[in-house]
């Protein structure tokens, strides 16, 4: 594996500032040195986004909190002046989705707690913590039309009110959350660990929202092992030369012409063209091998995975 000292030193060769196997600094190539952090992110982004990607993974246990009333995803309709009540035993916090005109109240072995108040003609999301008590009464009182979605009561303590999960058919992910340096995920690179068997299979059921959001039917419950294309880590002055790079062999032929065709426009454009389109031609080379199709091993008719 190539070090942040091998690239700096091929590059310099290129340059026609060293001749040798070990960087020697002074007047002649301090000002390439000092630039090279800059190009070097430049084509490193070049190659990760567009051409040689950096493939790593995240695992996820997909596990969502039970609802304690077992009502499914449902929505219901409230007429003018009615109540919709849920009773359960342990509930700790709630969500839901309300539209429409009401006035809810949470009641806790008896005492009432703060009402909320909604007034929207669209969905709006309530979540909040409820007191340690034994039976817990919630009473939705429409006085316009109202409708209910999802609506949720958690046995789990959170700490905090935004803590409470969304009580959806599907859980979103965020993966730059999960992964800060997430690029986007991996094309059909997402595996499914189950409780049964099968146990390890190429998982087809999730969805993609705005390639930062990794969406997975609530249902399907297990692990998750995620592999996603990753934004090279970046390199400061600070780099030691030591530093390996996560580089396969072809990205590091590459880098340097990149960074030398950066560099040396000012001193010589025509070489640093010729340097430029070397390092377009490989990236163009490195863009197809990217898109080959893979096959998979597991196929099911059932359309999970």
């Amino acid at each position: 594996m190539k070090t942040w000292g091998d690239i700096k030193l091929f590059t310099l060769q290129k340059l026609f500032s060293s001749s040798g196997t070990t960087i020697k600094v002074d007047s002649s190539n301090s000002e390439y040195i000092n630039s090279m952090p800059q190009v070097a992110n430049e084509g490193l982004q070049l190659l990760a986004t567009a051409g040689k990607f950096i493939i790593k993974k995240v695992q996820i246990l997909h596990r969502p909190v039970q609802n304690l009333l077992n009502n499914g995803f449902i929505t219901t309709d409230i007429a003018s002046g009615e109540n919709l009540v849920y009773e359960v035993d342990g509930a700790r916090a709630y969500y839901f989705r309300l539209a429409g005109n009401a006035i809810v109240t949470i009641a806790v072995d008896g005492e009432t707690l703060e009402p909320i108040a909604n007034a929207s003609k669209g969905f709006e999301i309530y979540r909040g913590l409820i007191p340690e008590g034994e039976h817990v009464v919630v009473t939705i009182h429409a006085t316009n039309p109202s409708t209910v979605k999802n609506f949720c009561l958690y046995g789990e303590v959170f700490a905090n009110a935004e803590d409470v999960p969304d009580y959806e058919e599907y859980v979103h992910y965020s993966m730059k959350e999960l992964a800060p340096d997430f690029y986007q995920l991996a094309e059909n690179e997402l595996y499914y660990e189950g409780d049964g068997e099968p146990s390890y299979l190429a998982a087809v059921d999730y969805y993609q929202e705005a390639y930062k959001s990794l969406v997975i039917p609530r249902d399907k419950k297990g692990a998750y092992t995620v592999f996603y294309k990753a934004y090279p880590d970046e390199i400061t002055l600070d780099t030691p030369d030591d530093y390996e790079m996560s580089l396969d062999p072809e990205v590091s032929a590459l880098l340097p012409l990149y960074m030398a065709s950066e560099l040396y426009k000012d001193d010589d454009n025509s070489v640093a063209t010729v340097y430029r389109n070397e390092f377009e031609v490989g990236r163009e080379a490195l863009s197809q091998g990217a898109n080959i199709p893979r096959k998979e091993e597991f196929v099911s008719e059932s359309g999970w995975w």
